[in-house]
């Protein structure tokens, strides 16, 4: 019976993951829709908290004021990437043949006179190709901005109905109030990660701008905003946006003054950040093992990309509370789990 039911979840678990894949075109729109709806949603419950006592924004009020937040913090993100992704491209021949003379000066004082494998595969990488790449992979997410925010807007109008279908589904049977208990459990989860990631996110950004623009690295607001969006990117994140900044420096600039400037401080500041500060925020609020962190990148990544990426911990933070409320997968909780203690089921 045992192997059985482990036959039973691998072929369930095969036919998930083939959906995933196959279905990509189709479900990442809607799960971008999805977190718009959510990141609107929040800012609209924070916006109608009550302010000054018992004063409180008035429900349609606070969902405007985070439409418009929302809206112009997109607006502001990609002005910035748009004005500078053009110059970044431009810019890139001389960057790519000043990284060719490192790597050759690099070889010669290691002792290597001739090698030639190496420069020919230096010379072989395409830094406009790779920039190109991303270009388009933004331009395919643009594409499909329309789709999303019809997503969007629909999954408003059917969080009006929602609680009322809900109730209906599980009437009768004492579930309702379990569901409900779980739901909420989820939206307090990834609301604390959402909030922290963001608020941490922005400083890291904002202190990768002022050092970058001291030392006055090229393009450092376009940059600071892909650092931004590398800090929700679990642990390798992290790496890249202390290596993207640290690179193009020495790229750069003839001495190694500004890159180390670049790579201590900022890399110090990373660091700290996203190995003390984050953790002792965040606390136990998440329970997700490192290791299961670091395959769900991998697996999330190679199913839906960078958004996989992002997405990762929310995924799997879902993913550990309702396997947990069911006692044939709480040992799946419990070993996605960083410590073995799992949310109890709810009544």
């Amino acid at each position: 019976m045992t192997l059985q039911r482990a036959a039973l979840w691998a072929v369930v678990i095969a036919a998930t993951i083939l959906l995933l894949v196959a279905g990509r075109g189709l479900l990442l729109p809607f799960v971008l829709g999805i977190v718009l709806w959510y990141m609107v949603d929040s800012l609209a419950d924070t916006f109608a908290q009550p302010r000054l006592g018992s004063l409180r924004l008035p429900q349609p009020l606070s969902m405007a004021l985070a439409v418009l937040m929302i809206g112009g913090l997109f607006w502001i993100v990609g002005r910035t990437i748009g004005r500078n992704v053009q110059a970044v491209v431009e810019a890139v021949p001389s960057y790519e043949a000043r990284l060719t003379r490192l790597v050759e000066q690099a070889t010669r004082l290691a002792g290597i006179e001739q090698a030639p494998t190496l420069s020919e595969l230096v010379a072989r990488i395409s830094l406009a190709d790779t920039v190109g790449s991303v270009a388009a992979a933004a331009a395919s997410v643009v594409s499909i901005a329309g789709l999303i925010l019809i997503y969007t807007l629909f999954l408003f109008v059917e969080q009006a109905h929602f609680k009322r279908k809900l109730g209906a589904i599980f009437h009768g049977d004492g579930q309702e109030a379990r569901v409900l208990a779980v739901l909420a459990r989820i939206d307090r989860e990834i609301r604390i990660y959402i909030r922290i990631k963001t608020t941490l996110a922005t400083a890291t950004s904002a202190l990768a701008f002022v050092v970058m623009s001291s030392v006055g690295v090229d393009f450092a607001g376009f940059w600071a905003v892909m650092v931004f969006f590398f800090y929700y990117i679990p642990t390798v994140g992290s790496i890249m946006a202390i290596i993207a900044p640290a690179l193009l420096t020495l790229i750069q600039f003839d001495n190694l003054t500004p890159f180390l400037i670049v790579l201590l401080v900022f890399g110090s500041i990373q660091v700290i950040t996203a190995n003390v500060i984050e953790p002792a925020i965040m606390g136990r609020s998440l329970n997700l093992s490192p290791l299961v962190v670091i395959v769900s990148l991998i697996v999330w990544g190679t199913i839906w990309g960078v958004v996989g990426m992002f997405l990762c911990v929310p995924i799997m933070v879902v993913a550990l509370i309702v396997l947990a409320q069911f006692e044939a997968t709480r040992p799946i909780a419990i070993l996605l789990s960083a410590d073995g203690r799992i949310p109890e089921s709810t009544p």
